[in-house]
């Protein structure tokens, strides 16, 4: 290569460089998530709309539950209006890595693996994990499992934990847990694995209740956290400053009363599913 060559590809070389350095400059000097929010005038949030008592779609068409309820309560005070986008456990990571929504308010539990990849809030809602199965099955502990088929959600992070404790078990994944929970009943699968609260929710729904009873070891658990792109200090403080606000006004608990606690489908105490909110003064 002549000496002309060798320095036109050389520049070539740096202005590539140059702006590879500039667009990681740009990406680290943009602004938060909350700025544009508040510029938007509207936060959109990932909901399911599939799961008793968090998210589902009612008799009229509207998405209601304790997750949209949440989610309404943080727009509200963060001044915005809200749109609700459904999801997936499959699809709601990558719609909030895509840019499509600005938070998961989803069943989201927070796993380290998960962390990886996206940022969460603190947790606002607890939960184990288990097995459902009719009340006549042979099911009654993990070990009962082997040579089993298991029903759940594509992306629940239940199946890994399903894998490591009875490995002999096989896992069948469906669209979302009203599936699962049809499958089971038809036979087609042994057992639906899942939180112990959704688990308790399509229970409740079903048309005898009583033809279902959760067993087995816990599988694990965890908090319920708001998922939200990395690297957003701004964004993830006002949303924990915020869910803490909401736990110390008492409107976590009037939310828990509407759509969780006695009276509801779901019919369960605070003191049943241990939770506490994570203060700071």
């Amino acid at each position: 290569m002549d000496r002309r060559k060798l320095l036109k590809a050389l520049s070539a070389s740096a202005t590539v460089g140059a702006m590879t350095v500039g667009a990681q400059v740009a990406h680290a000097q943009a602004g938060s998530i909350l700025e544009e929010v508040k510029k938007r005038g509207t936060v959109r949030v990932g909901v399911r709309t599939e799961v008793p008592g968090f998210g589902i779609v009612d008799d009229a068409g509207k998405t209601v539950g304790f997750d949209v309820d949440i989610a309404n309560e943080i727009a509200n005070r963060l001044g915005v209006k809200i749109e609700l986008v459904p999801v997936t456990a499959a699809t709601r990571v990558p719609l909030l890595q895509q840019g499509r929504i600005d938070m998961i308010v989803a069943t989201l539990t927070h796993y380290r693996k998960r962390d990886e990849v996206i940022d969460f809030s603190i947790g606002y809602f607890w939960t184990g994990q288990k097995l459902m199965v009719k009340k006549t099955s042979s099911i009654k502990t993990l070990a009962d499992m082997a040579g089993k088929r298991a029903g759940t959600t594509v992306g629940a992070g239940v199946v890994e934990n399903l894998k490591r404790a009875q490995p002999a078990a096989t896992t069948q994944t469906f669209e979302g847990y009203p599936e699962a929970f049809l499958a089971m009943q038809r036979s087609l699968v042994d057992a639906v694995v899942a939180d112990v609260i959704i688990l308790a929710g399509l229970r409740a729904n079903a048309p005898n209740p009583s033809d279902y009873v959760i067993v087995g070891e816990s599988l694990g658990g965890g908090d319920y956290g708001i998922g939200m792109r990395e690297n957003d200090s701004k964004w993830r403080d006002a949303i924990n400053f915020t869910l803490q606000d909401i736990w110390r006004d008492g409107t976590w608990d009037k939310i828990y009363a509407r759509w969780i606690g006695p009276g509801t489908k779901l019919n369960l105490e605070k003191s049943e599913i241990n939770f506490s909110m994570v203060l700071w003064d």
